[in-house]
């Protein structure tokens, strides 16, 4: 009941200021929070800016950033069906799938920003971009996919080539931690079910190798796993909302984007589990641009078997004993190279 009339109160609030903005910004949550946070503060140097969540916002509380959170379904609806803004970002894709629509009283123009590096024809549903007006690409697999999903489905949409603001402001290529490794699994990749975590666990405690898994907020909302069940397997995690790359020293993965972000900022390559692909569009076949998760898989990363973990943390033992070492060296040029060549920077 308490939420019902925050959300009057909120929803009162901004019909009476709204007319004041120009260019707004739905976060979903905190977890995309931190993907548009550059975005965000860019605009509001120049003009006030509206954001809009599902979630309440922490962060410096400045002049030309007005935030409102709304907690219950009719209100979110009601929101998004009202509102008379001239430009409205987000990361949430789906946009006129979900509770996420566009405004019957505005022609507003919807423009996605990206929170990940990875393919938007594999992990993401066929529609989930069809809707924005305008679809922002951070390499040119993205921007090579967006052409085409334009092109194949005959859409008003544009796409434009950005850099990965997410990573600006976090200290490239230096190691500033105490932590040999993260364990950062995507969600539905059965990483959970296969039991990786729990054999990992083990083989790094015997080999006494420190570490912290993050799950993915969506493995927590699916209850792919839960935090109850980490505390009793006495597993270490962290699930903060933002976390710093250069305070590990290595990483393990699956198909988490998280690999592609990791090589960017240490020039190290991340170990992979062997896991199910994330397919959120089986037809992602059809398009002739490879997805980038694939195609960078061996080249930002060294792929493991989930039967073979015990190897991959034989492997890791002796990265981390030879921390400094030339391969590090070697790593980073190639790694450099294959940055320089494909994204947007």
């Amino acid at each position: 009941m308490i939420k019902i009339f925050k959300d009057v109160f909120n929803y009162f609030r901004l019909k009476r200021r709204e007319s004041d903005f120009c260019v707004g910004f739905f976060c979903e949550n905190k977890f995309y929070f931190e993907y548009l946070k550059p975005y965000i503060f860019n605009k509001s140097k120049k003009q006030k800016v509206l954001v809009l969540s599902f979630e309440e916002l922490n962060f410096e509380k400045q002049n030309n950033i007005i935030s409102y959170a709304f907690h219950t379904k009719f209100f979110r609806n009601l929101i998004f069906l009202t509102l008379k803004l001239k430009y409205l970002y987000s990361s949430t894709p789906d946009l006129n799938q979900s509770i996420f629509t566009k405004s019957k009283f505005s022609k507003c123009k919807y423009i996605y920003l990206q929170h990940s590096p990875v393919s938007l024809t594999m992990i993401y549903n066929s529609n989930a971009f069809d809707a924005f007006d305008a679809v922002q690409a951070v390499n040119t697999f993205q921007f090579k996919e967006m052409k085409e999903i334009i092109i194949k489905k005959n859409l008003k949409s544009k796409v434009f080539k950005g850099r990965y603001l997410f990573l600006n402001n976090r200290v490239k290529n230096k190691y500033n931690g105490d932590l040999d490794l993260l364990i950062a699994p995507s969600w539905k990749s059965n990483f959970y079910r296969l039991n990786c975590h729990i054999n990992l666990s083990e083989l790094l405690s015997k080999n006494r190798i420190n570490y912290e898994l993050r799950p993915h907020p969506m493995s927590l909302i699916k209850s792919e796993v839960s935090l109850s069940d980490l505390k009793k397997l006495n597993i270490k995690y962290n699930i903060a909302n933002a976390i710093n790359l250069n305070d590990y020293k290595y990483l393990i993965s699956d198909w988490s984007g998280i690999f592609i972000e990791f090589a960017i900022l240490t020039k190290r390559r991340a170990l992979l589990v062997n896991t199910p692909k994330k397919i959120l569009n089986k037809n992602y076949t059809n398009f002739t641009q490879t997805p980038i998760e694939i195609y960078l898989r061996n080249i930002f990363g060294k792929t493991f078997e989930v039967d073979e973990l015990d190897k991959l943390v034989d492997e890791l033992k002796e990265k981390t004993n030879k921390f400094n070492n030339k391969d590090i060296i070697s790593q980073n040029e190639n790694i450099q190279k294959n940055i320089e060549k494909y994204f947007f920077i």
